[in-house]
């Protein structure tokens, strides 16, 4: 069950196949869960959808358009949402897990306008840095600095954000103008990656854009 999802901040959802597949409408991309019911005509909802039994999820969002308010021995209360773009295509890839049809692993998290200040840290030394844009996974960033090759394990640190530190994996690395760029993914489990993507859902909340 997911708890309540409003003003674009993203919560967990585990579905089995038969259950996202029940709910999700292809030719209209709408997607009916009941956990939502609660959810007000409009408001808009960001879902971190986890397929069981694969381990493979994808975000969704959009707003709701619909909802359901019957209850009966065929019926249950619920509300749709209408997935447009990139979403759309989030529900496809959904889709295709459910069925046990083959997906590539190339589905992206919504990445948001937030600039935080930031220290990156290493074996080769630390650097203050900002981020560019972030998503519940991860982050792009810019420092005055050497470059990072891809691959390279790093340490981010902003203790009044997040956590002491937070162990992440260059994905990309750039350089241009004396200025260095790269993309991590966090590789924070529990209490540390739950605080990060706590932190974005806030600036979320607040009105970040997505990019």
């Amino acid at each position: 069950m997911a708890a309540k999802a409003r003003d674009g901040l993203s919560n967990a959802l585990q579905l089995w196949p038969e259950e996202y597949l029940s709910g999700w409408d292809p030719s209209a991309s709408r997607l009916f869960l009941p956990s939502l019911a609660s959810e007000p005509l409009g408001a808009r909802v960001s879902l971190r959808i986890t397929i069981r039994g694969t381990g493979i999820a994808a975000t969704v969002a959009g707003p709701v358009v619909a909802i359901r308010r019957a209850q009966g021995l065929t019926l249950t209360p619920g509300a749709y949402l209408s997935l447009r773009g990139r979403n759309a295509g989030a529900g496809r890839y959904l889709e295709r897990v459910a069925r046990g049809l083959p997906v590539e692993f190339n589905e992206r998290d919504p990445r948001f306008a937030v600039a935080w200040s930031i220290t990156l840290a290493g074996e080769w030394g630390q650097y203050p840095a900002t981020t560019e844009n972030v998503s519940w996974e991860g982050c792009s960033l810019t420092w005055r600095g050497p470059a990072l090759e891809v691959g390279r394990p790093v340490l981010l640190r902003r203790h009044s954000l997040f956590a002491p530190r937070l162990p992440a994996r260059v994905c990309w690395s750039a350089v241009a103008g004396g200025v260095s760029s790269a993309g991590l993914k966090l590789e924070a489990a529990g209490r540390g990656g739950e605080r990060w993507r706590s932190a974005l859902d806030r600036e979320v909340k607040r009105g970040a854009p997505m990019v």
